[in-house]
């Protein structure tokens, strides 16, 4: 069955999930699920690959799901600043990057409920994923995307036979764009930064871990935050196997409202004044969940931690020498987990779990300036 019921994350609204309300339609707060039941390893569809043996842990159990046979991505043992950490490399997911866990999932709700075409604005990983599950589902696909948005990131999406649209403008003029082309009859607005069945498919990835672990939790997590749909599904995940190992958002100084939001002891983040950065992926200003973000990191008792342009090269090639081959984005993460070592937020003899999000072949052009 597909029905399940969403809350307002504003006043409290409560009504069935609709694939036209990807926002409360009376105070556009972001939605949420109500509830999310314990999960234990007899819950596991152990004929099942990747992100959907956790099926019995999502808010409903597709007939046919939208797949491309996702495999558990490897945990790998590196090294960094000196101390045996795990990279949980999901740039070898089908399309590049983790969003595949979320298309995945949001996208099988959607063609379930009778969706014939999904539109999104990205002009990175997402338009890449939603491209690729759309073109797995049959569903027709348009990405809208900056103007000034670099080619080589939405050749991937026209390939698998999205419609790409360049706007002039703003980010917000784009989004918009995109929010009134699923206006249409058949389609709908699936966005990555606020629908909650996009953070359910991610929140697979930390399933993974504890799996690849033997069913035990790690002590500490580092991933890079933008809209944060990395920390929340770790956050909501860890929840449901009923532990709460310390989770710490990486941003790139250039942008970082996290960061800026917990040094002021703020509850919510408000816009950051963005400079430009290597690490694209998440230049986020003013993350749409940054509440639910700022709470996590906080009950946690983890952080967020920003990092300035010359560590985020340093982490990338660090990580390559280990045969770890990822994008700035990821980077940031890996310098994150240098930082808080050095600093010893990380101690001695912790398992930490480093997320890398994204492979580097997505930035091909910005390594090969990089090492020269």
């Amino acid at each position: 069955m597909s029905g399940f019921d969403l809350r307002c994350s504003g006043y409290g609204r409560v009504a069935a999930a609709d694939p036209k309300e990807w926002r409360c339609p009376e105070c556009a707060s972001p939605l949420e699920l109500i509830d999310r039941p314990a999960f234990t390893t007899e819950m596991i569809d152990r004929s099942a690959p990747g992100l959907w043996r956790y099926r019995r842990a999502l808010p409903f159990a597709p007939e046919r799901p939208v797949t491309l046979n996702e495999p558990s991505t490897p945990l790998v043992p590196v090294t960094i600043a000196g101390a045996p950490v795990l990279a949980k490399l999901d740039g070898l997911l089908p399309t590049g990057s983790f969003k595949d866990r979320g298309m995945s999932v949001l996208v099988s709700w959607l063609a379930e409920r009778g969706v014939t075409h999904v539109v999104e604005d990205s002009s990175g990983n997402a338009a890449a994923s939603i491209a690729g599950y759309a073109a797995r589902a049959g569903l027709g696909c348009t990405v809208y995307a900056p103007a000034t948005a670099s080619p080589g990131k939405l050749v991937q999406a026209a390939a698998f036979g999205a419609e790409v649209k360049l706007i002039t403008g703003s980010r917000d003029d784009v989004a918009h764009a995109a929010e009134n082309a699923a206006l249409e009859p058949g389609a709908a607005y699936a966005t990555h930064n606020w629908h909650p069945l996009f953070i359910e498919g991610v929140k697979s990835w930390a399933f993974e871990v504890w799996e690849q672990l033997g069913f035990e939790l790690p002590d500490a997590i580092v991933a890079p935050a933008g809209s944060g749909s990395l920390i929340l599904g770790a956050w909501h995940a860890f929840g449901q196997l009923g532990g709460r190992p310390r989770l710490y958002a990486a941003q790139a100084a250039a942008c970082a409202p996290l960061v800026a939001a917990l040094d002021s002891g703020a509850e919510a983040t408000t816009p950051f004044e963005r400079k430009p950065s290597l690490a694209e992926g998440i230049m986020i200003a003013n993350p749409v969940r940054g509440r639910a973000i700022l709470s996590a990191l906080r009950e946690s008792n983890g952080g967020a931690i920003a990092l300035a342009e010359q560590d985020i090269t340093d982490a990338l090639l660090a990580a390559a020498r280990q045969g770890v081959y990822i994008e700035p984005t990821s980077a940031t993460a890996w310098a994150a987990t240098k930082a808080l070592i050095e600093q010893g937020e990380i101690a001695d003899g912790e398992r930490v779990v480093v997320l890398c999000s994204g492979n580097g072949l997505k930035a091909t052009q910005a390594i090969g300036e990089l090492i020269g």
